[in-house]
């Protein structure tokens, strides 16, 4: 066994990180663009917080809030700008996943809700003007208030209450019980902190479906009346202080409410043109999710990058023992090289998923300028799935399912990298198992990874099979994996294969006289497959749309891309196989295809940790140095203070 080589210079190609036509090359790497540069300035070099810190988490990234609010756009423009929120979002992950978790409540969640459904009139009246001048400035942290405690799939029956009383103008806020209690990234008092707070909104004694309420939480000294603060909750996998809210007869101006087109009149009835549905009032209350699963994919396509060329770099530098090949670099073995060069090949494609997400945001934002759930039904071609499991395939489908995807994609990167650099791979200082808990941590933030593929499985079988659609035993894929097109046709055909199986499971089911948890129970975890073979094969849409101009002149790319659709095809070997998507000697020959792709992407080493690889100043770490000790060294202290 020979060391792996040092790569070539090898002549001028495309970039690696390409995007769709239809947004501007730029989109391509929202890590080097003006706002990420802005970003990283006014951020400076951000150093992971070590466990024990006596600072408050939350305080900590409190003040990094003020200073990114200090170069990014008002909220009204920021969150439709594509370009901003891409870059907000990779930036902070990288720098620190928790002042990433706050940024998402503030920006994406709070004054996105804000943003979105409060009236130029209600943004006018003085109170709310200046909660919102006092957020977008930073001085206010936002959160936003949605799960409660006691039960699973709590979106689906919030039980916290928005009573209106007509006599004064007010709402009145009140959790019926412990279990209804509110969960978020709330810090103890000492900071002002405002909330969205998703709440029943009852009037003349009639739930009026699930609508958003701006709440002022605390100020420098304490809560506000009617609201109750518990002491900090630890989440090891995301460290912030996490705290549970209840509310005990929280009054609320009429303004507070973030009312969209619904209204209450001067003889307290209320009126929404858009109908009084429940269902439809929970869609648009969590239809800010739809930037959220926008944006989630380009911090999750951030930290897979970095974390790829981080083991990357280190293991090219760091040198074996092992009798078979002693002062070889780790890099120089095949399984070491699968492993990395694999995590790098879908730290690639997830990259092309984000652009591709945030494409669809765009699109979907330009073809509805009111922002209302209803419109967005339409985008995604009818009516919205209707909800199930969760709320939120039916808000919005397609960004619901990148969401679960990145997040999935990034969580197996960070963990394959950091298991392959041994105890290098859990120091602190080396950042990866801050981006595993970003992606551990957000498999169930913003939406439960496995919610939403099982409503998206469920949708999939639910509807009517287009007219178009070839037979489910019909392929006519590529039979070369070297082909560009070749997983994208595979993970196609499985995808309709599942889908078929399930149909006709369920028609038998129904055919029985099944029904509810009955027809459905039994079929959950081939529903969830579905769901999640549905995100395999959108990411691979992404890819080859992302590539396609660039085929045939660039090995490298070409490699990533084989190497990419042959790791996922390994990982879904069985279905593939019981489905006759695959014949058992065209599997088995995928070893050696992503052997065979390894040796093609070797000689280009240096190039694909250079086109993945984040700016130093977002995410520096002794990792990826040659001389790994010599860096380590260098970020200790003794302690009298001096450098070790």
């Amino acid at each position: 066994m020979t060391p792996t080589p040092r790569s070539p210079q090898p002549p001028a190609a495309p970039p690696f990180l390409p995007s769709p036509p239809s947004l501007p090359q730029r989109m391509a790497d929202p890590l080097r663009t003006d706002q990420a540069r802005a970003l990283a300035e006014a951020l400076g070099p951000l150093r992971p917080p070590e466990p024990g810190e006596a600072t408050s988490r939350n305080h900590r990234t409190h003040h990094e809030l003020e200073r990114l609010a200090k170069v990014v756009p008002p909220a009204g423009v920021l969150l439709k700008d594509p370009e901003w929120m891409a870059a907000l979002s990779a930036c902070t992950v990288l720098g620190d996943p928790a002042l990433y978790m706050t940024v998402v409540n503030h920006y994406v969640l709070c004054l996105g809700s804000v943003v979105d459904s409060a009236s130029e009139q209600q943004l006018a009246a003085a109170d709310l003007a200046q909660v919102v001048g006092a957020l977008e400035s930073g001085y206010r942290k936002g959160v936003f208030l949605v799960t409660e405690i006691g039960d699973a799939n709590s979106h689906l029956a919030i039980r916290t209450t928005a009573e209106f009383e007509p006599q004064r103008g007010e709402f009145v806020l009140r959790t019926p019980d412990p279990g209804a209690a509110k969960f978020s990234g709330v810090g103890v008092p000492g900071r002002p902190q405002s909330a969205v707070v998703c709440a029943r909104l009852m009037v003349g004694g009639s739930c009026r479906g699930v609508h958003p309420f701006l709440v002022d939480l605390c100020d420098e000294r304490r809560t506000s009346p009617g609201v109750e603060i518990s002491g900090a909750l630890g989440v090891e996998a995301l460290p912030l202080e996490y705290a549970l809210v209840r509310f005990d007869g929280a009054r609320l101006p009429y303004d507070r409410w973030l009312r969209g087109t619904a209204r209450i009149d001067a003889d307290g009835a209320y009126h929404d043109p858009l109908g009084d549905d429940p269902d439809r009032a929970l869609r648009r209350t969590l239809d800010v999710g739809r930037l959220l699963w926008a944006t989630v994919p380009s911090a999750a396509a951030a930290t897979a990058r970095a974390s790829a060329v981080a083991a990357l770099r280190h293991s090219q530098h760091r040198r074996s023992h092992g009798r078979l090949a002693p002062e070889a670099p780790v890099l120089a073995y095949s399984t070491q090289q699968r492993a990395l060069f694999g995590a790098a090949a879908e730290a690639f494609a997830l990259n092309c998923a984000a652009t591709a997400a945030l494409d669809i945001w765009q699109r979907s934002r330009d073809a509805r300028p009111d922002a209302t759930a209803e419109a967005a039904e339409a985008s995604q071609g009818g009516r919205a799935a209707e909800t199930a499991f969760s709320p939120w395939a039916s808000v919005d489908r397609r960004l619901s399912a990148f969401k679960a995807l990145a997040v999935d994609g990034a969580a197996r990167i960070s963990a394959e990298c950091r298991r392959r650099c041994g105890v290098a791979g859990h120091l602190t200082v080396n950042r990866l198992s801050g981006y595993a808990g970003f992606a551990e941590a957000f498999d169930a933030a913003g939406g439960d990874n496995r919610l939403v593929l099982l409503d998206l499985g469920r949708a999939l079988a639910d509807e009517a099979a287009p007219a178009d659609e070839a037979p489910a035993g019909g392929s006519s894929r590529p039979a070369d994996t070297d082909d560009p097109d070749w997983w994208l046709s595979v993970v196609g055909t499985l995808e309709q294969r599942l889908t078929a199986g399930l149909r006709t499971a369920l028609e038998e089911g129904r055919q029985q006289g099944l029904e509810g948890m009955d027809l459905w129970n039994p079929l959950l975890e081939r529903t969830r497959q579905l769901g999640q073979v549905h995100t395999l094969r959108l990411a691979a849409q992404s890819v080859v749309d992302a590539v396609s101009a660039a085929r045939g002149h660039d090995p490298a790319q070409r490699a990533l891309v084989a190497l990419y659709g042959i790791t996922q095809a390994l990982r879904l070997a069985g279905p593939l196989q019981w489905t006759g998507v695959l014949c058992r000697e065209t599997a088995a020959s995928l070893e050696a295809a992503a052997d065979r792709q390894c040796t093609r992407l070797a000689p280009y080493l240096d190039e694909v940790a250079a086109r993945l690889a984040p700016p130093e100043t977002l995410c520096a770490t002794p990792l990826a140095a040659p001389d790994y000790a010599a860096a380590l060294h260098s970020t200790l202290t003794r302690p009298d203070g001096g450098r070790s």
